[in-house]
């Protein structure tokens, strides 16, 4: 490869890393494969391989067990994604769909640096993606949840960053609870998913106020006598489903976009400079590779540029859209009297 090219290979990868969705449930113990000693090396790669040959003869809890301590050791995503195949081969769909994020996560960010991890995280992507029609989903919309509440979807919390994203769920009657800081329960909702299905679930943190008791005719009457109590509510700030982190997600994809088809549309240019030196009146038949390497180079520009400009747009529409708006000040009268107590007032 070019030098030029390689640079600009980098380039993408930094524009990846920048745009990458936050996938990772929990710092790992070990260290960057960027930062690891000689001999944190050597013991990860021992790990690794005696993970490797478990894998080979199917015995999937070593295998799991010898690929998360090489992690402990070097968090290293060709590591993880070993890992991720193993469970999803074991039967544990679910836990491979986490790990195949994280390597996805890990390998971008490190890709930058070290090439290689580029065809990682190609892999990890690919077949994560056939894991789709073997998992349910839940996808949850919170609304007025405060900054400490917790979610939790069949019992496992979810970070905040991540309810905007498909949850995976075990298949069945799953349990969806919001609680708050101090551990009272917010919202609840069951709801039924099948393998294959994505089930959407609303929680509103503030559900509506129960309705007055009717007045009973049959209490006694004590006279008519009121006290009224002026009361003005401050304005109120109408609440807009949470659409931020939504924002955030397709903002970095739009980004990336825009990023590819810059890098490629250099590439694409400098190819068809390259070559209109040599093609007159005809190219040469040894110039075929470059000349089909350019046109692709062309075609991923324009289709990153579409993705760009689409995703910048919907990102901005939906920041906007869950802004907060305030409303009108209300006037209203608190009214106190032996068989009634309320509010009166108006708009």
């Amino acid at each position: 490869m070019h030098a030029g090219r390689r640079r600009m290979l980098l380039a993408v990868c930094l524009a990846l890393a920048g745009a990458a969705l936050p996938c990772r449930l929990a710092s790992a113990a070990g260290v960057s494969p960027l930062e690891a000693t000689p001999d944190q090396k050597k013991n990860a790669t021992d790990h690794f391989k005696a993970g490797k040959d478990a894998i080979a003869v199917k015995d999937w809890d070593k295998a799991v067990a010898e690929l998360r301590a090489s992690l402990d050791v070097v968090d290293s995503p060709n590591a993880r994604l070993e890992l991720a195949r193993a469970l999803r081969d074991s039967g544990q769909p679910d836990q491979a769909w986490t790990e195949y994020g994280r390597v996805i996560d890990d390998a971008t960010k490190l890709c930058a640096t070290e090439e290689r991890y580029a065809k990682t995280a190609d892999a990890a992507t690919n077949e994560r993606l056939e894991l789709l029609p073997k998992l349910a989903f839940v996808t949850v919309t919170v609304a007025h949840a405060p900054a400490d509440a917790t979610l939790k979807v069949a019992g496992r919390p979810v970070p905040a960053d991540q309810w905007a994203a498909p949850i995976v769920a075990p298949p069945g009657a799953v349990d969806v609870v919001l609680t708050g800081g101090d551990g009272k329960e917010l919202a609840r909702k069951t709801v039924n998913v099948a393998v294959g299905e994505k089930a959407p679930v609303a929680l509103d943190a503030q559900p509506p106020p129960a309705a007055p008791e009717p007045a009973s005719d049959d209490k006694p009457d004590f006279g008519h006598t009121e006290r009224a109590v002026d009361v003005v509510a401050p304005a109120a700030t109408s609440q807009r489903p949470n659409l931020r982190p939504l924002a955030y997600v397709v903002g970095g994809v739009g980004v990336a976009g825009i990023a590819t088809f810059a890098v490629f549309g250099l590439l694409s240019n400098s190819a068809y400079g390259d070559l209109q030196g040599v093609c007159r009146p005809a190219c040469p038949p040894d110039k075929r590779g470059e000349i089909d390497s350019g046109r692709t180079e062309q075609t991923v520009a324009n289709v990153g540029l579409g993705v760009g400009l689409v995703g910048l747009a919907a990102g901005t529409t939906l920041w906007f859209l869950s802004a907060p708006r305030s409303t009108s000040t209300t006037g209203a009268a608190l009214v106190v009297a032996p068989a009634y107590v309320g509010v009166r007032g108006s708009l």
